[in-house]
């Protein structure tokens, strides 16, 4: 896996990694939740790894039940689609939140498959707990060995931290899919986009299932 793809990817493969932290070092709730799920789907890969290579509807149902409620996929989309969120009728909004999202996992989901447990590291909160947004610091080993920064942005809500954007190597993927969706916008516009996304999301005649 490039660099290119880790910045895209990322969202999906939310490798999260458990680690300790040291004692003295500030803890955050989002390093808890990142630990968390880490542990949650290290645990479902390893026990249930052929299942999900022949199933992809298995492998999204996990991503369902381990990812998704870390990720504030309405926030998150309302950032991508900037001007565009509030000049949209409600009903779009909600079609973008959830085409977009079945998109990642339609082309993405497969590299949870090559998850391992030293995938990602997680490393010691830096700032003010207490401040939103807050940066979730880790380190994603690529395939290669390639070692690269990944910050998971998560805001409060609620009492409720949830992840709204990745930024791999200083790249934004809200802002790279803002930058690509609102040219797309501008020349197709916006129901064009979202049969785009609803049409790569779709399953295919040659996709596994049960």
């Amino acid at each position: 896996m490039s660099v290119a793809n880790g910045a895209r990817v990322v969202l999906l493969l939310g490798a999260f990694a458990a680690g300790a932290l040291p004692a003295r070092a500030q803890t955050f709730a989002g390093n808890e939740i990142v630990a968390t799920a880490a542990s949650d789907l290290a645990t479902a890969i390893a026990t249930r790894h052929a299942e999900f290579e022949a199933d992809h509807a298995a492998l999204a149902a996990l991503v369902d039940t381990v990812l998704l409620p870390r990720f504030d996929m309405q926030r998150g989309s309302r950032a991508i689609l900037a001007e565009h969120w509030e000049s949209s009728a409600p009903e779009d909004r909600e079609r973008f939140v959830a085409a977009f999202y079945h998109y990642l996992v339609a082309s993405y989901g497969d590299l949870l498959l090559y998850f391992k447990p030293d995938t990602l590291r997680v490393l010691p909160f830096e700032g003010d707990p207490a401040d939103s947004p807050a940066h979730v610091r880790t380190i994603v080993r690529l395939n290669d060995g390639t070692e690269v920064d990944v910050d998971f942005v998560m805001l409060e809500r609620s009492g409720e931290w949830r992840v709204v954007d990745i930024v791999a190597e200083g790249v934004s993927y809200v802002k790279t899919y803002r930058s690509q969706f609102r040219v797309d916008i501008a020349t197709d516009g916006l129901a064009s986009v979202l049969e785009w996304l609803e049409d790569k999301a779709a399953p295919r005649a040659d996709t596994p299932s049960r």
